[in-house]
């Protein structure tokens, strides 16, 4: 990464500046999330969460969408900034001592102590709304799942975790390329500093947004992700990752010139109308076309979504009763290869839930997808997959010849050549309606980065306490805060309350069980010393927490 500004300007003279609005913003995007992740359970239909809510309503859709343009990219400058600020002041070995204790060891517990948990209550919301169909019982289907993790581990979704990861990885990539450009590129600092200058001058230019836009969009274009930057399980899906990492790195360098930062923030007023008006226009191309199958949540890969299904009808009964016929045939085998609990299934359900339907379609992925003998060259010619523009070479050939990501996407393509009528094809944008969307995404998600710099250097530039406070609860309260909405999800999220008052019981619950636990049992022990890197002297908690306290001012050193 480019050097700060020993290192240059970032310093400011002295090693006491603190970046308060920064601070409040890192923590906001953070306590966001507790608000973002409710409207993720209040999705229309299941959406990869514990249970769809019979309550689930559009707008919830929509604010989650215009969250999602901006919040963990947010969060990445700032992570960008701090990370740089850190080296400066204390030099890479204490960085990566200081990262080592309070982000990944933190990853670790997480995925120890509340992974286990969070999938638990994952099973149980798919055994209360049936998007698991077992002949087990809760606790039986748990221990195999279990089981049977250790061998595809890499393929498991961290949940709120991957952003730990993510931090990880793109640290150990910035000081990586610190130290080979201070050993071996740039000893002299001189191809830094030219480009810093160039830095500056985009960021300080009338061209910024538009600028840094095109990274951002064009690396979405390449993985096809149209619900915006995503890092996919535990082992990582690299293009979003590399997406991060060039986000981190204009925090990095935006610490080299921190004054940079009241340029971006000027007008920040229209730019939250701006991008807010562009991250809703998104958000309904997005829903729109995702339920018409014509896009994805991740990466296009042989997979397939909930939205798969164009008819649920039609494609039961051509399973069900399959046929003499070739394409019968083929039918028949695919059929015989799902579980008998989804043999049932088909049997009983004449109009799943969207959980069911999901957990039909998880099925198709799990036994006809990722088969590892059911397109064979005979069913393929049978089929006309060897035809396929794509997959044809690789249908002629025996399974034990194609890759393994090529014998999913086969598998995938004979799947959808036994059921032309009842599964939606992959029917994408053209490339350059992909193009638009993906540069207004990126455009989006640079006017809202900048806006929200603005207001909190506008609102919260001097130093509080009570924001120093929930500053400080913020890592708590979003490590925890999964397991505290999905365990009530799974008490409450079957009652037809109002949805807004429903809403608020989750944002209440979550407050009431994260801001105690983390005043009286992190803020002044030991782990508030491992998460927060100090602990605080005891106090009550309406003190510390609700009642107005004096207000401090930033105090810096020229």
């Amino acid at each position: 990464m480019m050097a700060s500004s020993d290192e240059k300007t970032g310093c400011s003279g002295s090693a006491s500046v603190r970046y308060h609005s920064l601070d409040a913003l890192r923590a906001w995007m953070m306590l966001l999330g507790l608000v973002f992740h409710i409207a993720w359970l209040f999705q229309p239909e299941f959406f990869w969460n514990t249970r769809s809510d019979p309550q689930g309503h559009v707008g919830f859709q929509y604010f989650f969408g215009w969250v999602h343009v901006f919040r963990m990219q947010a969060f990445f400058v700032i992570a960008g900034f701090f990370a740089h600020l850190l080296v400066v002041r204390r030099g890479v070995v204490s960085f990566l001592k200081n990262r080592f204790w309070r982000v990944l060891l933190p990853f670790v517990a997480g995925m120890v102590v509340l992974f286990p948990l969070t999938r638990w209550q994952d099973i149980r919301g798919g055994f209360q709304t049936g998007r698991i169909q077992s002949s087990l019982s809760v606790w039986e289907y748990t221990v195999d799942h279990f089981q049977e993790m250790p061998d595809k581990i890499g393929d498991q979704w961290p949940y709120h975790f991957w952003f730990l990861e993510t931090l990880c990885l793109v640290y150990g990539v910035a000081i990586l390329l610190r130290l080979v450009f201070d050993r071996v590129l740039d000893r002299d600092g001189r191809l830094r500093r030219r480009l810093q200058v160039a830095f500056d001058a985009i960021v300080g230019s009338a061209w910024c947004i538009p600028v840094l836009a095109v990274p951002v969009g064009a690396l979405l274009f390449w993985d096809n992700t149209w619900f915006g930057v995503t890092t996919g399980p535990l082992n990582p899906e690299w293009v979003g990752t590399l997406n991060y990492w060039f986000i981190f790195g204009v925090g990095w360098c935006l610490y080299a010139n921190p004054e940079l930062i009241a340029r971006i923030s000027r007008h920040w007023r229209i730019k939250m109308l701006v991008g807010s008006v562009l991250a809703l226009m998104l958000s309904e191309v997005f829903f729109s076309d995702w339920a018409e199958h014509r896009n994805r949540v991740g990466p296009t890969g042989a997979a397939m979504d909930l939205t798969v299904v164009a008819d649920y009808s039609m494609l039961r009964e051509e399973l069900r009763t399959g046929g003499d016929s070739e394409i019968g045939k083929v039918r028949v085998a695919i059929r015989d290869r799902l579980s008998p609990e989804y043999q049932e299934f088909l049997e009983k359900f004449e109009t799943p839930t969207t959980d069911q339907l999901f957990g039909l379609v998880n099925e198709l992925n799990k036994k006809i997808v990722d088969s590892e003998d059911l397109a064979t060259p005979e069913r393929c010619h049978t089929l006309g997959l060897v035809g396929h523009p794509v997959w044809g070479g690789w249908a002629k050939k025996p399974i034990e010849d194609r890759s393994d990501s090529a014998r999913k996407s086969v598998n995938a393509a004979l799947l959808h050549a036994a059921f032309p009528e009842s599964l939606f094809p992959d029917l994408a944008r053209p490339w350059l309606e992909r193009a638009v969307y993906f540069f207004v995404y990126g455009l989006t998600t640079w006017l809202l980065v900048n806006a929200w710099f603005g207001l909190f250097e506008e609102y919260f530039s001097g130093e509080n306490a009570k924001v120093r406070y929930y500053s400080d609860s913020a890592y708590w309260l979003y490590l925890v805060h999964i397991t505290i909405q999905f365990e009530l999800s799974l008490w409450i999220g079957g009652y037809d309350w109002n949805p807004l008052f429903k809403f608020l019981v989750y944002l209440a619950a979550t407050l009431l069980v994260g801001v105690p636990s983390y005043h009286y049992l992190v803020r002044s022990t030991w782990i508030g010393g491992w998460l927060n890197g100090r602990k605080y002297p005891r106090e009550p908690l309406l003190e510390s927490a609700l009642l107005p306290g004096p207000k401090k001012h930033r105090v810096t050193t020229g």
